[in-house]
């Protein structure tokens, strides 16, 4: 397939390895295959397995961007978050290629357009003969998205109608590595920033949902280095980094 060619010849670019398959479990969990032996990165047309928020299984069907990176790991734990912040901010300036409503980064790691979820992040560290490795990975609804009662989603053929699969797949990719770029040129700050350009909901009160069940009204006051959220409530800040922003039914 022609398509799988140029994406093949683009990586090499990045010393990175393709690795193609028509079905998988998951991405995230089936490019473990490959650790300790090449940065990779794979691509599913249909995932049976796939991963959602807070581990719920997410549906997969074909047509979609069901995608990996494995890469060795050398920044800090603390910086971890960075990994999420670039691939929000690729994902979201490879939406406004084909579409001009508004795109938003839900923290801490969905992106809608509008009020709709059209793609999510996981990002996973691996340890493996005392030695790290970085997952990434991204599933973007291109043709179709998941029908749930309280769950808004939605998916880019939605917006345009004019869309190839095959140009929108390497059109991401090469976004993807133009953000990377920052990582590798230590522009940390700036990731950041572009990351809070997007983020809905930053400098308003919302309602946050707290894994204990708690649900609490909030002021979102920043987004800090590490990816915890800085909120104020009741005139006292604190830093959150579990958490789910409930102000809409997402």
């Amino acid at each position: 397939m022609s398509l799988h060619i140029n994406i093949e010849k683009f990586l090499r670019t990045k010393n990175i390895s393709l690795v193609y398959l028509e079905k998988v479990g998951s991405t995230m969990n089936d490019i473990k295959k490959y650790i300790g032996d090449k940065n990779i990165c794979m691509i599913a047309d249909e995932q049976k397995e796939g991963i959602g928020r807070r581990g719920n299984k997410w549906t997969s069907p074909k047509g979609n961007i069901y995608l990996s990176f494995l890469f060795d790991y050398n920044l800090s734990i603390q910086e971890h978050f960075l990994f999420t912040a670039v691939t929000a901010n690729s994902i979201c300036k490879f939406l406004n290629y084909f579409t001009k409503e508004s795109i938003n980064i839900k923290w801490p790691n969905d992106i809608n357009i509008n009020e709709s979820k059209i793609a999510g992040i996981m990002t996973e560290i691996v340890m493996q003969n005392n030695k790290k490795y970085l997952i990434i990975g991204m599933g973007i609804n291109i043709t179709n998205s998941p029908k749930i009662n309280d769950y808004k989603t939605c998916c880019l053929k939605e917006f345009n109608s004019q869309l190839k699969y095959e140009d929108v797949l390497l059109r991401m990719i090469e976004t993807f590595f133009l953000e990377y770029e920052m990582i590798l040129k230590k522009e940390y700050n700036k990731i950041i920033d572009k990351f809070k350009n997007n983020m809905k909901y930053l400098g308003e009160t919302i309602n946050i949902l707290l894994p204990n069940g708690k649900k609490q009204k909030v002021f979102l006051k920043n987004l800090n280095f590490d990816g915890s959220i800085l909120i104020e409530n009741d005139g006292k800040e604190e830093k959150i980094f579990s958490a789910r922003i409930v102000n809409d039914i997402n």
